[in-house]
């Protein structure tokens, strides 16, 4: 009968829509989904507020020094002494305030080339918009830094590794000739200094921070 034909026809077209606008609803959510897993944590990502931001920030500088601590590579960079001025090899970056003028820093390039620890730095932080400074504390002496890229926030996050120095340990430059750590103190070049004196192989401790924001 014609009036069933309409009603029929009718009822197609109406499962039709709910169909159309089902499968556009699941397009929109599988686009919003892999959206959410694409997003990359960046400096103006909401910032650092997030605590839950901040943790997995702080932990992955910190593993960032444990790696480039592995094999020996985080004991060599603070050893990398030039003979002739008294400063790290290959820094040619002005001093960070309060520093003396001699005590010039690295680039985020410069470092990246002179250290494991630079290199991941740059991978993981510096080229998706994050700034950091890398900072020595010796057990004692003055603080040097290796990087300095301006004073950073109160929302800073911050990481920290100890090395220690030994007296026999060698100067890691190519212009170090060699010399032992307890060699470069004797000859006046030594970037840090001797804490412990004659009865005991100890050199210094040293404190690597990291501070990223």
């Amino acid at each position: 009968m014609p009036g069933i034909d309409i009603i029929d026809s009718e009822t197609d077209r109406g499962q039709a829509y709910t169909l159309e606008g089902f499968i556009g609803a699941m397009v929109v959510l599988m686009a919003v989904l892999f959206a959410l897993q694409s997003v990359v944590i960046m400096p103006t990502t909401g910032g650092l507020a997030d605590r839950s931001v901040q943790a997995q920030i702080q932990q992955e500088v910190q593993d960032a020094l444990v790696v480039s601590n592995q094999d020996g590579n985080l004991s060599e960079t603070i050893r990398r002494w030039n003979e002739s001025d008294g400063g790290f090899e290959g820094a040619n970056q002005p001093e960070a305030p309060g520093e003396d003028e001699e005590n010039q820093t690295y680039s985020v390039d410069r470092f990246a080339n002179e250290s494991e620890l630079g290199q991941i730095l740059k991978e993981r932080f510096a080229e998706k918009g994050w700034s950091y400074n890398v900072e020595l504390h010796p057990e004692s002496g003055g603080e040097r830094t290796l990087v300095y890229q301006g004073s950073p926030p109160a929302s800073a996050q911050t990481a920290s590794y100890t090395v220690t120095l030994y007296d026999n340990q060698s100067v890691t430059s190519e212009s170090g000739n060699d010399d032992t750590l307890e060699e470069a103190e004797s000859d006046g070049y030594a970037v840090i200094p001797r804490e412990h004196k004659d009865d005991t192989p100890l050199y210094n401790v040293v404190e690597i921070r990291v501070i990223l924001w």
